[in-house]
């Protein structure tokens, strides 16, 4: 590309190269897009001729992005940030508007999600929140690809370890996660037998609480239990329910509505520290901004401590 070149760049034509980016694929972008898949190809053959490098790596499973493709998919995201405002500002009403997406750690999509939805929509009904369940360990990466906005994380970070460049991280309020299993087999009358064979049900291979609770079985009971993947949150709260092992779970989710569920005594309750990791004030959009705000928000309700 020569000096002094004007691109003629169509929006969605730049909308095609981002989902392609950040699905990895020709085919998945044209599904969530609603495009043929020779459309995409298409939009993305125009983009690089415009352009006059090849953006897009053509992979026997998928595509990845090229170094050429990475700074234009970093300028592509600034585009759609500075569209956005546009939106915004020639708003007549002056009511926020525009579109954030949230990624969310397991534990967090089904705890502080819905209550942030719920205030989202009071407070900025024109705001579009998409939602993204995220691993623990994705986040940093998700939001400086632009693969989400705003991520929404537990657990400790790495003590001295300060966040990557770029990304701004806000302490959100904590989450309580309790120690749950049947009722029945936490009234047994010989609790080392009935906990003998059990499993320990990991929510979330990232997050360490999983790893708390099997050394609270073998301290407090002398038992070496088997970690059980259990996928999601849900997963693991109906696997607890029906006698198949114990997980450590968010109290805001298994409290005294949870039927058939009790917190095992004698073994250890954490408090897991939560974070907002985004592109920071200065440079998010303002419905990604306005988002954030209520997710510092959320959470900081109290709960009734179980006994």
């Amino acid at each position: 590309m020569g000096d002094n070149v004007s691109l003629d760049l169509a929006l969605y034509q730049l909308r095609t190269f981002r989902e392609v980016a950040r699905l990895g694929s020709f085919t998945k972008a044209a599904r969530s897009l609603g495009y043929a898949q020779s459309s995409v190809t298409s939009h993305i053959r125009s983009l690089e001729s415009r352009v006059g490098m090849q953006l897009v790596q053509r992979l026997p499973h998928g595509v990845r992005l090229t170094p050429s493709g990475e700074i234009f998919h970093e300028y592509a995201q600034r585009i759609f940030h500075v569209v956005d405002e546009m939106a915004t500002a020639l708003n007549p009403s002056g009511e926020m508007e525009g579109r954030t997406t949230v990624g969310a750690s397991a534990f967090l999509l089904e705890t502080r999600i819905g209550p942030l939805m719920h205030e989202c929509r009071y407070r900025y009904p024109k705001v579009q929140v998409s939602l993204r369940q995220l691993s623990i360990s994705r986040a940093h990466e998700a939001v400086r690809s632009g693969e989400v906005d705003l991520a929404l994380v537990h657990g400790e970070p790495t003590v001295g370890e300060p966040p990557p460049a770029g990304i701004t991280v806000e302490e959100l309020p904590d989450l309580e996660v309790v120690p749950v299993a049947a009722a029945s087999l936490v009234n047994a009358q010989d609790p080392v037998a009935a906990l003998a064979s059990v499993r320990v049900l990991a929510v979330d291979p990232d997050c360490a609480s999983h790893q708390v609770l099997v050394g609270a079985l073998r301290d407090t009971y002398g038992i070496d239990p088997t970690v059980v993947e259990a996928g999601s949150m849900g997963g693991a709260r109906e696997l607890a329910r029906a006698g198949y092992g114990v997980a450590m779970l968010p109290y805001e989710a298994v409290g005294p509505a949870a039927g058939g569920l009790a917190v095992l005594p004698g073994l250890p309750r954490l408090r897991l520290g939560v974070r907002a990791l985004w592109g920071g004030r200065e440079l998010a959009r303002p419905p990604v901004a306005a988002v954030c705000d209520v997710a510092t928000r959320v959470g900081r309700e109290k709960v009734v401590q179980p006994a």
